[in-house]
């Protein structure tokens, strides 16, 4: 069996492990954080905590509402039976949807330390900024001059900039570095939690008007700590015109938004914390679902070379680790990039 190497513990990188793992091969995963998840990412602050990113899952494939049903039998996530709405016009009104949405318990992240349970190794807080390749396989060279290998096949789960910059490290892979032009979006989240629960039915809300793209109850979901505290995920539009704004004035506009969003009067916090995802979602995705080099050693795949969710992910790391390892390729139903 092979011995692989991961850069990204997001959702694309577990995804891949999962795969590969599940063949008996050694995989050691890589990332720049203190742990994993990716942009399924969970915030305390105080006594307060909060899904930062990836709000939900959902499948509109077979494949992917199979392996959802499978993390649901192992208890690791649930049903979010939340009161959707939408808003528009200053008009808010239950969302005609009938779709199931799931989250990981107790928070998002629990899916992801869930999924590394078959790694070989996990290297956190450690940051890949070279790729070398010897006789022997492929060598790994961390921004503090630590180096990792050999490794006989590398799948590189990054955001395509930070892949791009990478990949400019090993001449070997010049050829990967074209599909990596792919255009993300930013995405500006607010994080706000209150003493007292707000005065609305309202559990997540899919906004139309301004600044404000989604809004929900994190307390709502199941497993959540009980005290009131929301998540407010600026549109993709607004968060790139503001990319490099002044963080006082950004809080106050989602802020002033949220409340006219939900028709209440501004309300004290109890905790606040803004954070910018530079690498939200894409803005246009081609679908070549993975890409592999020349010599079938290096594999490129996210949610960018699929679709923009997590559903996107789950499939281009399973397909970039059947493509190195020589399984069988599963006949995967169409992506539709939509919520």
């Amino acid at each position: 069996m092979a011995h692989y190497a991961i850069i990204g513990a997001g959702m694309a990188g577990l995804s891949a492990l999962n795969q590969l793992a599940s063949q008996g091969h050694k995989v050691t995963v890589f990332d720049k954080s203190r742990g994993s998840g990716g942009r399924m990412a969970t915030k305390k602050v105080g006594a307060a905590s909060w899904d930062m990113g990836a709000q939900f899952f959902r499948a509109h494939t077979e494949a992917f509402q199979q392996q959802l049903e499978q993390w649901q039998q192992d208890g690791i996530i649930s049903e979010w039976q939340a009161s959707i709405w939408q808003i528009a016009n200053n008009q808010a009104s239950p969302s005609p949807d009938t779709v199931k949405r799931y989250v990981a318990t107790p928070r998002m992240t629990g899916l992801s330390r869930y999924m590394l349970r078959c790694a070989s190794a996990f290297e956190t807080e450690s940051r890949i900024v070279r790729l070398l390749k010897r006789p022997a396989g492929w060598h790994l060279f961390s921004d503090d001059n630590r180096e990792f290998g050999p490794f006989d096949k590398l799948i590189v789960a990054i955001p395509p900039e930070q892949a791009n910059a990478l990949l400019k490290t090993a001449d070997d892979l010049a050829s990967l570095r074209e599909a990596t032009h792919v255009d993300m979006n930013p995405c500006w989240t607010l994080l706000l939690s209150f003493n007292q629960p707000l005065a609305t039915d309202i559990d997540a809300a899919f906004v139309k008007d301004g600044p404000i793209g989604w809004i929900s109850r994190n307390n709502s979901k199941p497993g959540r700590d009980a005290g009131e505290s929301w998540v407010i995920q600026a549109n993709h539009h607004w968060s790139k015109d503001h990319c490099n704004g002044e963080r006082h004035g950004l809080m106050e506009t989602l802020q002033n938004a949220f409340w006219q969003a939900l028709q209440l009067p501004p309300q004290p916090h109890a905790e606040i914390w803004l954070h910018r995802w530079l690498f939200s979602i894409p803005n246009v995705v081609e679908q070549p679902g993975t890409v592999v080099s020349n010599d079938d050693s290096v594999a490129l795949c996210g949610d960018w070379l699929q679709a923009p969710n997590i559903e996107g992910a789950w499939l281009s790391g399973n397909l970039a680790a059947r493509r190195l390892s020589g399984q069988p390729l599963p006949q995967q139903d169409t992506l539709e990039a939509s919520l």
